[in-house]
């Protein structure tokens, strides 16, 4: 057999979906994009994950010849209740924490193309949508997404550069949507897919529950109003995929159940993660979202947001309880929670803590939200 047919038989073997081949020829579309929209992306071109700089594979691997893309389809289990509308099926998925299983496959894979002696490197951002597309094994719908055929846009995707050539075609880019379809548009709370094929990460949902104030050249703050909007996602968004028609098939299976996720969905609660201590952040739940967030204040921060737009008045201890952690951050964000829920008891709570609160910040809040009630 080939190595391009060994090479897939194995990924296929230990649970990649889909097995694609291309090109290390720069992605130029990509750069251009990059450059086009740098207010929007310049966190990750310049700075941490320099996706700019990968967009030549040769900055990865100079002798780099071929790309290999590997397709994993997160959404084979049932999502529970408690985790539906709060946490993105991708992250519940866990492909990019530790020790779990897909970078469990991956290393598995970069073993195997060892030993037949290819030199593989990989980084932290590849132009891995692109790669897809260019592959063949999915194409780009309006939302931004991936979407391979048969399985969806719920797909991790893998790319490394290898320095084999490897047989596989070049695809154009194409449009996976039919033409009078706006649904991710319509549906996106925020208005961050302002046009087809086209996002502002800087307005997405997904974005600020874990890039705001965690990533270098983004804004240190979670707008006011795109609060609100982010009503009760805590932790990414699935709304522009889950919206999508190409996603009903997939949303209609009648999917088995997922039994570390349901152990998990008893732990996770709204009040929990937000008055968290650092045992059970360290020993639950960073293992659980590991991938951007390096801090619990951003979560804490998540829950505060959730807890306030949901209006419940028996969140009102729970945010009074977090008025008095140490991280500005979280304070701010419980006093405005309490703002949003209001009546007598989070005005009490928020006037109680006016009295001894340091940070200026933290008290324009308080102020606010006391107005505003």
């Amino acid at each position: 057999m080939s190595l391009e047919e060994d090479i897939k038989e194995y990924a296929l073997d230990i649970g990649f979906d889909r097995v694609g081949f291309t090109s290390a020829a720069p992605f130029e579309p990509l750069g251009q994009e990059l450059d086009e929209r740098n207010e929007m992306y310049s966190w990750i071109s310049k700075n941490l994950l320099q996706l700019r700089k990968v967009v030549d594979p040769a900055n990865v691997l100079p002798a780099g010849k071929s790309v290999i893309v590997l397709l994993w389809d997160y959404y084979k289990k049932a999502i529970p209740p408690e985790f539906q509308g709060k946490v993105g099926k991708a992250y519940l998925a866990r492909p990019y924490s530790k020790d779990r299983i897909l970078p469990a496959m991956i290393k598995l894979f970069r073993s195997f193309l060892e030993k037949e002696g290819v030199t593989v490197k990989m980084r932290p951002t590849m132009p891995d949508r692109q790669a897809a597309a260019r592959a063949g094994i999915g194409n780009f719908g309006r939302n931004t997404f991936i979407y391979a055929p048969g399985i969806g846009s719920y797909v991790a995707i893998v790319s490394m550069v290898v320095d084999r050539e490897l047989e596989g075609e070049t695809f154009e880019l194409e449009d996976r949507c039919t033409d009078k379809c706006q649904k991710c548009l319509e549906a996106c709370p925020t208005g961050a897919l302002y046009e087809p094929f086209r996002m502002n990460p800087l307005r997405c949902v997904s974005f600020h529950t874990y890039g705001t104030g965690n990533f270098p050249m983004v804004p240190a703050e979670i707008p006011r109003e795109t609060r609100k909007k982010m009503g009760s996602w805590f932790y990414g968004c699935d709304v522009c995929q889950d919206v999508c028609p190409h996603n009903s098939q997939k949303q209609k299976l009648n999917l088995p159940p997922d039994a570390f996720l349901e152990e998990m969905a008893s732990k996770f609660t709204l009040p929990r993660l937000l008055l968290m201590d650092n045992e059970f952040y360290s020993r639950k739940v960073q293992p659980f979202f590991f991938g951007y967030i390096w801090d619990k204040k951003f979560l804490q921060r998540n829950a505060a947001i959730v807890l306030g737009n949901t209006g419940d008045t028996t969140a009102v201890p729970h945010l009074q309880e977090a008025l008095e952690i140490p991280e500005e951050m979280v304070r701010e964000h419980a006093a405005w929670a309490l703002g949003q829920i209001g009546g007598a008891k989070s005005r009490q709570a928020l006037e109680l803590h006016l009295e001894r609160e340091t940070s200026s910040r933290v008290r324009e809040e308080i102020n606010i939200a006391l107005e505003e009630d």
